[in-house]
């Protein structure tokens, strides 16, 4: 008869355990120091939008080397294809450019869906392990950046707006469909829901939960819209349409 082992199990990451929790709150403090220093000095942000860009931008080749170093890489790491690294594009634009369009973009992928990434991480490792810093650094940083570009900046989401991240969103639905396909990968979640709890459990099975999703995604969209129905840009605001 054998005997139990007692060899330590690996620690596990734990949603809303402690180091998530700091993980939010740092996400959290970050985006009202940004958008305080923006709110006093617009004109003198430059240099921080930047490195937040350059930030963001420099994530997705990390995540790259280090999966490679340490052999994990799988066909969902291989392209900057999941929602997240797209929406984390449009947010370097804007930061960069202080580009309109792109930071309506990042506004409602980056609250709609990258924010719900960070309250239900497709995660298992625990700080401080690589795994558990690069999807805070990219899911963190796209959500201070939604934040920051419209609220510090001012850059804020125009008249159709609403419709056209919708038809942005089939647009990348469409593309990543079509990887998914060739390649047999899942980017964005649209051949399988992920391991962790998520709001997809809600919506049914494949591939109801993607219709699903696409509905409640248009609600939050237009939640997300409603503080900006009667306002109209401050003049110099730098909005740059394409």
């Amino acid at each position: 008869m054998g005997f139990p082992s007692t060899a330590p199990t690996a620690p596990r990451f734990e949603v809303f355990g402690l180091d998530h929790l700091a993980a939010l709150g740092l996400t959290l403090l970050l985006a009202a120091w940004l958008i305080r220093r923006a709110r006093r000095d617009p004109a003198g942000t430059r240099g921080q939008d930047r490195a937040l860009a350059i930030f963001l931008l420099a994530i997705y080749p990390a995540h790259l080397l280090i999966g490679w170093r340490l052999d994990s890489l799988s066909k969902d790491d291989l392209l900057p294809c999941q929602l997240c690294d797209v929406a984390a594009l449009s947010g370097a634009l804007a930061l960069w450019f202080r580009n309109q369009r792109a930071a309506e973009l990042v506004w409602f992928w980056g609250l709609a869906g990258t924010l719900n990434g960070l309250f239900t991480p497709a995660l298992d490792e625990p700080f401080p392990s690589t795994r558990f810093l690069l999807f805070f650094a990219l899911h963190g940083g796209v959500v201070v950046t939604a934040l920051y570009v419209v609220i510090g900046l001012r850059l804020r989401p125009m008249p159709g707006a609403v419709w056209r991240a919708f038809g942005w969103s089939q647009v990348y639905i469409a593309g990543a469909g079509a990887l998914n396909f060739a390649l047999g990968s899942n980017y964005g979640f649209l051949r399988s829901k992920p391991a962790q709890a998520s709001l997809l459990d809600a919506l049914g099975p494949w591939p109801w939960y993607i219709l699903g999703l696409e509905a409640v995604g248009l609600v939050i969209y237009f939640l997300l819209y409603l503080p900006f129905l009667s306002r109209r840009a401050p003049a110099g605001a730098g909005c740059t349409p394409p």
